[in-house]
C-alpha cells in the first residue's frame, strides 16, 4: 500500500520566500495579462538548474530552475498557463507547471518551471 508522505518532513526544505503571480487566459483593455492569483511571501524551495528545451513551436527555451510549493496554490484554476515568480529580488517567468497528486487524489505540491 502506498502511503502519503507527511508534509512536516518537507517543511524544513522550504528555505526561500517567493511572490507568485498567475495569469488567466485573455488580455485586459490595455493589452496586459489578467491576474488570477497574487501570492506574497510564500515559503518555497528554489532549485537552480539550467536546462535547454525545444518548445512545441520549435523555439529554443532555456529553463533557469524550478520552484516547489507544498499543496495546491491555485485551487480554482484548472490549468496554470503562465505568470511570474519573484525570488531574491529577481523576477522569473513561468514556463510550465505541474501538480503531482497523492494516492487519495489530493495535490501534494505545485512545481513551477521557470525561464
Amino acid at each position: 500500500m502506498i502511503k502519503q508522505l507527511p508534509t512536516k518532513h518537507l517543511q524544513r526544505l522550504l528555505n526561500n520566500e517567493c511572490d507568485v503571480i498567475l495569469y488567466q487566459e485573455g488580455l485586459s483593455e490595455e493589452g496586459e495579462p489578467l491576474t488570477s492569483l497574487n501570492l506574497k511571501k510564500q515559503k518555497c524551495r528554489f532549485v537552480e538548474k539550467t536546462k535547454v528545451v525545444i518548445s512545441s513551436d520549435g523555439k529554443k527555451v532555456e529553463l533557469i530552475g524550478k520552484v516547489i510549493l507544498l499543496g495546491d496554490i491555485a485551487l480554482k484554476i484548472k490549468k496554470i498557463s503562465g505568470g511570474k515568480v519573484k525570488i531574491n529580488e529577481i523576477e522569473y517567468e513561468i514556463y510550465q507547471a505541474s501538480r503531482p497528486r497523492n494516492p487519495d487524489g489530493t495535490v501534494f505540491m505545485t512545481v513551477l518551471e521557470l525561464m
